[in-house]
């Protein structure tokens, strides 16, 4: 049986909760709306769930009862701050962890497998109290008086709901007013292909993104990330130092840059030459209900100037986005574009996984890199 979210807000309450951190999942699309939207919560953003974590900290240590909703992936961004402050200083914060992969489920995603298999170890290996919400509001109320109990020990307490079992409030009105720019990630998308050289190796963050580009232009140069949110450009840099020849682009989100925004100054540091990384900034967590990101009040391409990028451009058009690949073609990198995009998205998008499993695009990857490796030798040897 389902809790509408209201109710569930309601109840939050009149327990006494007030400040409300985490990083969006699609199962609390809702959730994430009517806390924006509630003037009793005090909605703190967070780039990742380990800072959500630490934000709630510093909440509670002011004497206020804190929430932090997170997907069970995002808990391996959470283990240190769980681990090393909330449980070593006996600060008690309320999870909310939206379950994904759940092995009594439907087969989700692939990357959401492993953590659906073990989440409730990792929970059990820190002695972290939880409740698995399944029945009715009796349930709830029974989980948040052992998540007072917790409190009262200095200790977290998480509350586990799985697909469904919060449910919307319906509402006439949209969710958030799109952003004003013109291109669409498409688009956008379309633009850069006509860029694409053979030999440009291409990888793409998780999410809309990636589907979008499997559903431009797949070819054997793709590289889906289909979880690891905000490494992609991680390991893009890794591929462009091992593969000085070839041109690596990563097309990345406005959230994932900003959940592991350190990244960008290693690859600034590092300074590889044939690195161009591409921000589709729409400023929302797309993928998980439209939720914003704080990419509206950050100038990320300033950022990425200040790491070290060699050039760094802002592209609100389509004209603006062929301008600033063509002023970073044949010059050193690593370069930067921050690409402003809307929210308007293809009617149909087909999944990678429709496809190709994770391992499958691996392999195929790793495949086209030794062919044209080979190709590439054989050329010269001519």
């Amino acid at each position: 049986m389902a809790i509408s979210t209201d109710a569930f807000l309601a109840i939050l309450k009149k327990h006494g909760y007030r400040y409300f951190s985490g990083v969006p999942c699609s199962n609390f699309a809702d959730l994430f709306q009517r806390v924006r939207a509630d003037r009793d919560f005090t909605d703190i953003k967070a780039a990742n769930e380990g800072s959500a974590l630490a934000l709630a900290a510093g909440s509670t240590l002011a004497g206020h009862l804190s929430v932090v909703a997170l997907q069970n992936s995002g808990l391996g961004n959470a283990i240190n701050p769980l681990t090393s402050l909330l449980l070593i200083n006996r600060i008690p914060v309320l999870l909310l962890i939206s379950v994904r992969g759940h092995p009594d489920e439907t087969p989700d995603e692939p990357q959401h497998r492993e953590m659906g298999l073990n989440s409730h170890n990792l929970l059990e290996q820190f002695s972290i109290g939880f409740s698995s919400f399944s029945e009715d509001e009796t349930e709830l109320y029974q989980a948040l008086a052992k998540a007072e109990q917790a409190r009262r020990k200095g200790m977290p307490y998480a509350i586990l709901f799985r697909k469904g079992q919060l449910s919307p409030v319906r509402s006439s009105s949209p969710e958030y007013d799109p952003v004003p720019y013109s291109m669409s990630i498409e688009e956008a998308v379309g633009v850069l292909k006509e860029h694409t050289g053979q030999d440009d190796l291409v990888l793409s963050t998780t999410g809309y993104i990636s589907r979008i580009l499997f559903a431009t232009e797949d070819r054997p140069e793709n590289f889906y990330m289909q979880g690891a949110m905000g490494h992609c450009s991680a390991v893009a840099a890794g591929l462009a130092l091992s593969e000085p020849s070839r041109r690596v682009i990563v097309l990345d989100g406005d959230g994932a840059v900003l959940m592991h925004m350190g990244a960008l100054s290693t690859i600034g540091h590092l300074k590889p030459g044939n690195f161009v990384h591409i921000v589709l900034d729409n400023e929302r967590y797309e993928s998980t209900g439209g939720q914003p990101t704080t990419s509206l009040s950050t100038a990320i391409e300033r950022v990425a100037a200040a790491c070290g990028y060699q050039t760094n451009h802002r592209s609100v058009t389509a004209e603006d986005f062929h301008t600033s690949l063509k002023a970073c073609a044949g010059k050193d990198g690593p370069h930067f574009i921050l690409c402003k995009v809307n929210r308007k998205l293809p009617a149909v998008l087909p999944r990678v996984t429709s496809r190709y499993s994770p391992e499958e695009n691996r392999s195929i990857f790793q495949a086209s890199l030794v062919a044209d490796s080979k190709s590439r030798f054989a050329a010269v040897s001519s």
